[in-house]
């Protein structure tokens, strides 16, 4: 019986160990898009087919043991942006959802709009606030 228990707790252990030998650490923010300026480029903007356009920019929290996040800005009527508030931790994944709506200023041509991330540290050369982009061309 009790080798039972040894080979059991030996059979942890190796599991235990070789989690540690795979697993990865990194000292840098990860984006899913552009680290200086995370954008998104909808390309061309067609009225008569669509007026709310969506996109989820994808924050990796690599740097931070944990990162609190206060919540969103956004830069203009015509957009939303919704992310979930609260305390993430190393590794933790952050969805930023936000939309445009092309109809509401009845925007034309090229465009540029911003969303900004308020957290309690250092994201990018703005501190604490990380500026999102969705751009664009309306036709």
């Amino acid at each position: 019986m009790n080798r039972k228990y040894l080979y059991l707790i030996i059979a942890v252990l190796v599991i235990v160990i070789l989690c540690l030998l795979t697993y990865k650490t990194s000292e840098d923010v990860n984006f899913k898009e552009d680290k200086s300026n995370p954008t998104h480029d909808f390309g061309i903007l067609d009225k008569s087919k669509k007026s709310l356009y969506k996109y989820t920019f994808k924050y990796v929290n690599a740097k931070y043991d944990t990162l609190k996040v206060y919540g969103m800005r956004d830069g203009c009527d015509c957009t939303e942006s919704k992310v979930k508030t609260g305390l993430y931790f190393k590794n933790d994944t952050i969805s930023i959802n936000v939309k445009y709506d092309l109809k509401k200023y009845n925007d034309n041509g090229n465009i540029v709009k911003q969303f900004f991330l308020i957290t309690n540290k250092s994201l990018s050369k703005f501190d604490t606030i990380l500026p999102l982009t969705l751009k664009g061309t309306i036709k």
